[in-house]
């Protein structure tokens, strides 16, 4: 009967051992799959990691050397449009290959928000380019908004990235690059709103002047030629100090509206040619009309002589001749400012 336990006694032994032996077996190839697999994995990780790594350093290298389009506190502007072009391309090459590109679950938000930073760093600076080339365009108040926006986006998708201390962000160097575009912008927007103002100003006065001269050309006439009807009785003095007197209502009413005009700047030359106009005319017409009373009062009394009656209009006549001359120096004045 011992015997038998003994022998009952090894074959359990021998059974357990096979058992214990198979199980070691099993989890030792457990455990190697295990490590094996979480090793592929942290290497797969490791791996997308220095991708991302790599693209965030080449993306702050890039915009550091925005630097090179400032100069003290101003851009740059020809060779910052050259250079830009470049910068947009290599930026691109960056955003197609983090495209193409398959995250590991553990750096899909890093890669997203990546990828939507440089969307949107990348439209600055195409945004940028587009201002400089037309910096007071008619829409460019919109690009500036949009700008504006751009950079926003971009620091705060680059703020959400934080790998291992490595972080992105727009530099000092790309904030003062805007800044400078924008400061060039509003410059520019500024003298073209200036300029229209001045256009639009200088318009005005043209127009108007256009019609005060028309009403003044009407009104401008030498009274003498109606010397010869009053003396060959066809028609009276008084008839004809009429005319004269509606000639002097017609250039009150001229220089009535005349004084009322805005005068832009670059009109001055024509303001003071046409005012020097419409005072001469006014003293041609007082001093016809002091002739022509005297005139009228000398011949009620006795006969005259008409060498004498002319030597009365010497006054009068040598104006209008000084109207003549000083409306042609008008004219081409105003020719000058038309052709501004």
């Amino acid at each position: 009967m011992s015997e038998k336990k003994n022998i009952v006694d090894t074959n359990s032994k021998r059974k357990m051992f096979k058992i214990i032996f198979f199980l070691c077996i099993i989890m030792s190839t457990i455990g190697i799959f295990l490590a094996s697999y979480y090793s592929s994995i942290n290497k797969v990780y490791d791996s997308y990691e220095t991708t991302l790594v790599n693209n965030i350093n080449s993306i702050n290298d890039i915009n550091k050397n925005i630097a090179q389009f400032n100069s003290n506190q101003t851009i740059d502007v020809d060779y910052a449009k050259e250079q830009l072009p470049i910068v947009i391309k290599d930026l691109s090459s960056i955003r197609d290959a983090l495209v193409s590109s398959q995250p590991s679950t553990k750096y899909k938000k890093e890669h997203e928000n990546l990828k939507s930073g440089l969307d949107k760093n990348l439209l600055i600076y195409r945004q940028t380019l587009a201002i400089l080339n037309n910096p007071s365009g008619k829409d460019v108040e919109i690009s500036m908004d949009n700008l504006k926006t751009y950079r926003n986006d971009c620091m705060n998708f680059y703020s959400l990235i934080n790998i291992h201390n490595i972080k992105i962000s727009l530099p000092e160097t790309s904030l003062t690059f805007v800044d400078n575009v924008l400061n060039y912008s509003y410059s520019a927007l500024r003298i073209r709103k200036e300029t229209d103002i001045k256009s639009q100003q200088n318009l005005e006065f043209i127009n108007n002047i256009d019609g005060l001269s028309s009403e003044f050309l009407n009104a401008k006439t030498n009274f003498y030629s109606y010397i010869i009807k009053v003396r060959k009785k066809e028609m009276s003095y008084d008839d004809l100090l009429l005319e004269v007197n509606d000639n002097f209502t017609k250039l009150n009413e001229v220089q009535t509206k005349f004084r009322g005009l805005s005068i832009p700047p670059s009109a001055i030359p024509t303001y003071e040619t046409f005012k020097a106009l419409l005072e001469m005319h006014e003293d041609y017409l007082r001093d016809f009309k002091l002739a022509l009373t005297s005139e009228k009062m000398q011949s009620l009394s006795a006969v005259v002589a008409p060498a004498t009656l002319d030597a009365l209009y010497d006054s009068s006549n040598a104006r209008f001749r000084e109207v003549e001359t000083s409306y042609n120096a008008f004219l081409k004045v105003y020719v000058e400012l038309k052709n501004k």
